[in-house]
């Protein structure tokens, strides 16, 4: 059809600069931020929480998350767990 539009295609994956960045955050958040000794950590089933119903988690927890690498760690690795419920179940 004359002057009908065509959608592009939308990349199924994200642009190398975009996946490099996504990277380097996740790195800096697991690593710079060491707390050996826990301090003002929430329990791990709040971390884990965050991860399966994270609108149900006060925010000051998010901002934890963001200055400790250990709780960081932790909520990934909750986080890894969920996502790979999510695509065995679909």
């Amino acid at each position: 059809m004359p002057g009908a539009r065509i959608k592009p295609k939308k990349p199924k994956t994200k642009p190398l600069a975009d996946q490099e960045f996504l990277r380097l955050g996740k790195e800096h958040f697991a690593e710079d931020f060491p707390n050996p000794t826990r301090q003002g950590c929430p329990p791990d089933s709040t971390l884990k929480l965050l991860a399966d119903k994270p609108t149900e988690v006060e925010e000051s927890v998010l901002t934890h998350l963001s200055s400790c690498s250990p709780c960081y760690r932790t909520y990934s690795h909750f986080l890894q767990q969920q996502k790979g419920k999510t695509q065995s179940q679909s």
